[in-house]
C-alpha cells in the first residue's frame, strides 16, 4: 500500500526513513491535491500543532495511515488519528493517545498514560506509568516524564 507524506522539510525524513523509498510519495500545500485519493495520509511535521492544522484545511476529508513501527502490537491502547510510532517503541496497555501524535525511536510509554493530541516525543523518552502529556506538547529527546 502507498502512503501519502504531507511534508517535504529535513524534519520528515524521520518520517520517510521508516519507509522504503516506493511505499510513499511526498506533497505539501503546492501539490497535495494531485495525491491519489485512495491512499491514505501521514503528516511529517515536527510540532503537533501544525500537524492539527494541516489536518482540518487541507486533509479533513482523507484517512490517515497509523504507521507504527514499535516493539508490541498496540493491543489494549486506545488511539486518535495519525499516530506515527518509531522503531524500538513499546507503548503498554491502557493508554490513551489522541489525534496527530508522534513518538520517536525507542520509547517506552508505561501503563495508563494520557498523550493528548498533537503531542510531539522525540526518541528515547521514558513516559511513567499513569503519566498526562497535554495537548500540544513537544517532548524532548532523552526526556523522562513521571
Amino acid at each position: 500500500m502507498a502512503l501519502n507524506i504531507f511534508g517535504k522539510s529535513s524534519w520528515a525524513t524521520k518520517v520517510t526513513s521508516l519507509l522504503v523509498s516506493s511505499e510513499y510519495n511526498q506533497y505539501d500545500s503546492t501539490d497535495y491535491l494531485g495525491a491519489p485519493g485512495q491512499n491514505e495520509w501521514v503528516i511529517a511535521e515536527e510540532d503537533g500543532n501544525v500537524r492539527e492544522s494541516i489536518a482540518i484545511q487541507f486533509l479533513s476529508d482523507d484517512n490517515f495511515h497509523t504507521l507504527f513501527k514499535g516493539s508490541d502490537d498496540l493491543i489494549g491502547v486506545t488511539y486518535g488519528k495519525g499516530l506515527v510510532v518509531g522503531p524500538g517503541s513499546l507503548i503498554r496497555p491502557n493508554t490513551t493517545i489522541g489525534n496527530q501524535v508522534y513518538i520517536g525511536a525507542n520509547c517506552v510509554i508505561d501503563i495508563n498514560c494520557t498523550i493528548g493530541n498533537n503531542v510531539t516525543i522525540n526518541d528515547g523518552v521514558i513516559i511513567q506509568s499513569g503519566a498526562v502529556i497535554d495537548e500540544g506538547t513537544n517532548i524532548l529527546s532523552g526526556s523522562i516524564i513521571s
